[in-house]
């Protein structure tokens, strides 16, 4: 988690002046954010019951040069490779005419993953989810009432993004198997 130092002004608390001279830290935004996104999908996983598979919705940001059906696919394909199910309806939302932050076809992916259609929503990264930090986290602690997650695209380290390298398979923990 990345760390940020306190600045000065927020010590005026005795209590925090303890150890005078040692700088403090605290997580950045984006390292907390991340943090919680990651606490909320372990939350999600350890409710699905055991042998059930795990079901999850795409969903793109297609914001301009993205080929929105060509990430549907390689989402759909990652979710296939760490053993989920994809569900038939995807969502997608482009930029045009809607403020920067409106997501209504995120929204609606949130929504399916809260009302139990499927355990989470795979996107492609943290540019894909609501522009301001306030927004994503709002829903990120709605999706851990709902015992929902998100997920994004994982990049795979000792094989190339796009295939497996053949006969070997890789759990989400790095585990290898044949």
């Amino acid at each position: 988690m990345r760390l940020q130092p306190v600045p000065a002004d927020e010590l005026d608390e005795p209590w925090l002046r303890w150890r005078t001279g040692e700088p403090r830290f605290r997580p950045t935004p984006d390292g907390r954010l991340t943090a919680l996104r990651r606490s909320v999908f372990e939350d999600a996983l350890a409710a699905v019951k055991p042998g059930r598979p795990i079901k999850v919705t795409t969903y793109v940001f297609a914001d301009r040069g993205v080929d929105a059906d060509g990430t549907h696919a390689l989402l759909a394909e990652h979710a296939r490779d760490r053993g989920w199910v994809v569900h038939r309806e995807r969502f997608t939302d482009e930029p045009t005419g809607c403020p920067a932050s409106a997501r209504p076809q995120f929204y609606l992916a949130v929504r399916r993953a809260g009302s139990g259609f499927v355990d989470g929503v795979l996107a492609m990264g943290r540019d894909a989810m609501p522009s301001t930090d306030e927004a994503y986290e709002a829903y990120l602690h709605w999706l851990h009432c709902h015992h929902a997650f998100i997920a994004f695209l994982q990049p795979i380290i000792g094989r190339t993004q796009w295939r497996q390298n053949p006969g070997i398979v890789t759990s989400d923990h790095g585990a290898r198997r044949s």
